[in-house]
């Protein structure tokens, strides 16, 4: 279960890593400048790859929080919903998102930073494909199932995954001891 701040930092965070990443292969790859000399296609170009690179670790700290409950969690829980398949190629994206984008930064060849800043893409629109699908799918679950998300919880509770249907007389919360 991940808590109410917790997707808000999650999705804060992919929002940032997602909008300087994608703004910043922009201006690499798709604009061209006009001065002949020039290393950069556009002026930004030098701050959005600042920004991508100070964003990143936060995404990276966000989906460490919710590595062991959620991430592990699930995978473990054989009750797990069908939104599992998109966690699944989320994490399977996030490694070599995260390997290439170190390895973009320590590469001395051009060649190679060329390489693993094209694979880096790649994985992260993956990665960005397979959380927004799971976001979405997981709304839209909880939706069907005719109840919220956990905001509606109790502090200090979590909802059952078995059992009585949520709002009949048998559920109730279980406190986290």
């Amino acid at each position: 279960m991940i808590s109410r701040w917790e997707k808000i930092f999650l999705g804060l965070s992919v929002l940032l890593a997602a909008a300087t990443g994608l703004t910043y292969a922009w201006m690499k790859f798709f604009m061209k400048t006009a001065d002949p000399i020039s290393v950069v296609n556009h002026p930004w170009q030098p701050v959005v790859l600042s920004a991508h690179v100070l964003a990143a670790p936060w995404l990276l700290f966000a989906l460490g929080l919710i590595a062991r409950d959620h991430i592990l969690g699930r995978f473990r829980d054989p009750r797990s919903g069908k939104a599992r398949p998109s966690g699944l190629l989320g994490v399977l994206a996030m490694v070599p998102m995260v390997a290439t984008g170190y390895l973009t930064q320590v590469l001395t060849s051009a060649e190679g930073r060329r390489t693993m800043g094209l694979v880096h893409l790649g994985a992260g629109l993956g990665f960005l494909a397979a959380y927004g699908y799971h976001v979405r799918w997981r709304g839209r679950r909880a939706a069907a199932d005719g109840h919220g998300e956990e905001e509606s919880a109790a502090p200090g509770s979590v909802e059952p995954r078995a059992g009585p249907a949520a709002g009949s007389e048998g559920s109730r919360r279980l406190p986290l001891t």
